[in-house]
């Protein structure tokens, strides 16, 4: 249980490594590039090494962004401007994974303790903080939003057969996962009042 509880955090960890830049270019709401797996370890069916050696199989689902705060900008000059933004109300955004393991059996309980591992991942906007700096165009006008980039995943526990095949074990499960912090600038036109 320990080692697929380090397994699946290896694995998330590798998963985060893709992770988007920690703002984007202006754009208008879209769909987020799902990281790319480098390899199939732990995929159930392929080929494993040590019989009894158990994992996690993670694969990633969606990349959603989850905005937490906006604030609206206009630019009336004819010249493009910088924009930016302090936050003023922190956010956090935490995934929390823990297990305990505890021994069995008569001798066990003797000799052994309960082990336990905690795993903590905080993605974190401060009072303070600066999102942008953004280029708003001459004559338009939009949105400063900022959040968490978000990744939905499934995984699914495997132990490795006696013929050294990944194979499933109980039900397969999901989780959402707080990536990075992100912002971007969404702009239209600017109206024109006469």
């Amino acid at each position: 249980m320990r080692r697929r509880l380090a397994s699946a955090i290896t694995a998330l960890t590798v998963a985060l490594a893709a992770a988007p830049a920690a703002h984007a270019e202006t754009s208008t709401p879209a769909e987020y590039i799902l990281p790319q797996r480098w390899n199939d370890d732990y995929k159930p069916g392929t080929r494993c090494a040590t019989p009894g050696q158990g994992g996690i199989y993670v694969t990633a689902q969606r990349r959603w962004f989850d905005q937490t705060d906006a604030a609206s900008v206009a630019n009336r000059n004819t010249i493009p401007v910088p924009v930016t933004h302090k936050v003023t109300e922190a956010r956090t955004s935490t995934l929390e994974i823990s297990a305990t393991i505890t021994p069995k059996g008569e001798i066990e309980r003797y000799l052994a303790t309960a082990y336990g591992l905690n795993y903590v991942r905080v993605q974190h906007w401060s009072v303070g903080q600066t999102v942008g700096p953004y280029v708003l165009g001459p004559g338009r006008q939009g949105k400063l939003v900022w959040g968490f980039m978000m990744l939905d995943t499934n995984a699914q526990n495997v132990r490795c057969s006696e013929d050294q095949q990944w194979v499933a074990e109980g039900k397969p499960y999901s989780a959402t996962i707080p990536e990075s912090r992100y912002s971007e600038l969404r702009e239209d036109e600017a109206p024109v009042f006469g």
